[in-house]
């Protein structure tokens, strides 16, 4: 199981390069960024969906940064499709591309990721109350987002349940969490089998990771 610094982590600005240095330092298993671009179609890293002009740091920049760390993978969280191959010739000249994903795609944009990058997408999905432990609802979800090239579910944490990553583990597809943050929630989650979760305190989600698995250790031995 993978844990995602979120943007932001560890107490930092939102997007900034205090954020990404920061996540370098701590050697985070993923680094998660939020991409859109600026009028002219420049990539950047910041929250909002239409930036003016000079706002948000330039994506060269940060996949500067982040290239000289040979292990740590990319979440870039979609606020924008406006011009997704830029992105992709960014990833290839940093040597990046095997080491990006995207997530913040829902069904209306998966088309256009589909079309215009060749990087793999989640799918940012909701689940009705009443369905969160329905097999037969679930499984049908998991085959829609399949459907749309999606190689796994991105979702609020509170949308998760045991029936959720049974349902896309049958179909082998990968589970994602967003945003818990603390020792509780993690411990739940990773019991439960997701595959990441995204925390803007990774550490604590870590330690929770790693607790479990000595719980298991000693059961297993025992």
């Amino acid at each position: 199981m993978t844990v995602t610094a979120h943007s932001g982590a560890f107490g930092t600005p939102d997007n900034s390069v205090e954020f990404i240095k920061k996540v370098l330092e701590e050697h985070c298993d993923i680094i998660e960024m939020d991409v859109t671009f600026r009028p002219d179609g420049t990539p950047v890293i910041i929250h909002s969906g239409s930036p003016n002009p000079t706002e948000g740091i330039l994506l060269r920049d940060a996949f500067s940064l982040i290239a000289a760390d040979p292990d740590i993978k990319m979440n870039l969280d979609l606020k924008s499709v406006k011009n997704l191959p830029a992105v992709d010739e960014l990833l290839d000249r940093y040597g990046l591309t095997e080491r990006a994903f995207y997530t913040g795609v829902g069904a209306d944009w998966a088309p256009v990721v589909k079309e215009n990058s060749k990087v793999p997408y989640y799918l940012n999905a909701d689940v009705a109350l009443w369905n969160r432990s329905s097999e037969n609802a679930l499984a049908k979800l998991a085959d829609k987002i399949a459907s749309l090239g999606a190689v796994g579910v991105n979702t609020h944490y509170a949308n998760c349940r045991p029936a959720m990553v049974k349902a896309f583990h049958d179909k082998r597809m990968p589970v994602s969490v967003w945003t818990v943050n603390d020792g509780k929630n993690a411990a739940k989650y990773v019991s439960m089998g997701v595959d990441n979760i995204t925390s803007r305190r990774p550490d604590v989600v870590t330690a929770a990771r790693d607790a479990v698995a000595d719980a298991d250790n000693q059961a297993t031995t025992a």
